[in-house]
Parts: C-alpha cells; structure tokens; sequence
C-alpha cells in the first residue's frame, strides 16, 4: 500500500474511531499524522523498538479493555482504574486541579503529608506526571470520587520509591470531611487487589508518620505488619509491609 493511499484511508476512517495496529513503524507514523490511535506489533525477530500508543508482543493481552485504553490513552482521555461499591479510581486530569485545591485546603488535610505546590507550579508538576507516570508505567496516584455525587473524597494509589530499593508504596489520603466512613479501607483493598491482579505487584509498604495513628491502624486492618523505621527526607517513618 502506498503512502498516500494509506494515509487517505485512515483519514476516511477517522470519523469511525478506528485503532490502527501495525508492524510497520511508518506506517504507524502515518496513523500519528492522521491522529489515529496505533498499536504497534513488536515481532520477536525485530531488533527495531517500534513506538505507538501501546507496543504489544502478543495478543493474549489485547481485548476490549486494552483498546479502550489505546484509544483512551491517545485522547488524552483518563483511565477509570477499578470502582469499588461506593467509589470510583481513576487518572488525574488538569481540569481536576481546582478540586484537587479545595479537598487539600480542608483542615488537617496535609498534618502528615506534603501539601500542593502554588498552582502554576502544581499544574506543570501534574502535567508532567500525566506523561511521565500514566502514560510511561500505567499506575500511579489516582483521584477518588464518591459514586453517588461525583466529589473528590481523596487520592490512593502505589508508586515505586527510591528509598525502597524501588519497592513500591501504597498511598491513600481521604479528605477530611470524609474520613472515618471506611472509604481508605475500601479504596485501599480494590487498589491491593489491582496491584496482585493487573500489575503483578505482591509486595507493597505503607510509609507513616509516627503520629499518625488513624493510618497505622488502617495499614494493620489492610494486613500490613511493622517492618522498622526509616528516614526520608528528615522524617522518621514507620515501614509496614505486606507480601502476598
């Protein structure tokens, strides 16, 4: 197929939300110009990384489910990451800042985490971390939105950590007004499970402050179980960990 012939076609297509997969780097270009979602197909005899929306090296994985994501992930659409009964977890986007502002302005919000940057800042920092945590890893911290009236009721979510040897940490912050509703254990136990279950992650820590209780507790409650303590960044932490 030609060039210009393929890139016709893609751009007939276009207005059918298609998903163009390929094996052909410059093919997969052309879907880039045209702004179609690709998937590129890495054969195992290529010594040549392709790069597209998603790469794949086979389709077990590829199912409706992947291609939302490919789509979602090319319009700069945020994944939903699991709903639980009461929640639903998904990517931060920009707009999402302003709550993101209101939830951290409530009072006892940051007594045991950092608070935002001034917002300029914060923004470029979330931009960021959009493209190089959600679209680089697939997980990250996520927003947590109560079902029943779409609010902003905290974050969760796991990260690597330097400090871990690379391990991954569990964190979770609900907003206040919102706190001692057995939202945090929910959310938490969905996110573990997501963990196990879609990143292959059986080992995660909870790093907590020695003065905060109410999380010491919800790690115990979660299964976690007292490893020691380590400073970061001049903070003593207390190290809970869970292996499953």
């Amino acid at each position: 197929m030609q060039k210009e012939e393929a890139c016709h076609q893609l751009s007939e297509q276009r207005s059918r939300d298609i998903i163009f997969l390929s094996s052909n780097q410059s093919l997969l270009d052309l879907a880039r110009d045209v702004n179609v979602p690709a998937i590129a197909y890495q054969m195992p005899e290529t010594d040549t990384l392709l790069h597209a929306d998603m790469v794949v090296e086979g389709f077990e994985e590829v199912d409706m489910t992947f291609l939302q994501r490919v789509y979602e992930r090319h319009f700069n659409i945020p994944w939903t990451i699991l709903e639980t009964k009461r929640c639903i977890v998904r990517e931060l986007e920009l707009s999402d800042l302003d709550a993101l502002f209101s939830m951290y302005a409530e009072p006892g919000m940051t007594d045991y985490m950092e608070g935002l940057y001034e917002y300029e800042e914060e923004l470029e920092y979330q931009k960021a971390y959009i493209e190089n945590m959600y679209r680089f890893y697939g997980y990250g911290m996520w927003l947590v939105f109560e079902k029943k009236t779409g609010t902003l009721i905290g974050r969760a979510g796991a990260e690597h950590r330097e400090e871990l040897n690379g391990d991954m940490e569990l964190g979770y912050a609900i907003r206040t007004s919102f706190q001692h509703q057995g939202y945090a254990y929910e959310v938490c136990q969905a996110i573990m499970q997501y963990a196990g279950e879609e990143l292959q992650v059986h080992l995660l820590h909870c790093l907590i402050q020695k003065e905060n209780t109410l999380s010491e507790k919800l790690a115990i409650k979660l299964g976690f179980s007292y490893c020691g303590d380590r400073e970061i960044d001049g903070v003593l932490m207390s190290d809970y960990q869970i292996e499953w």
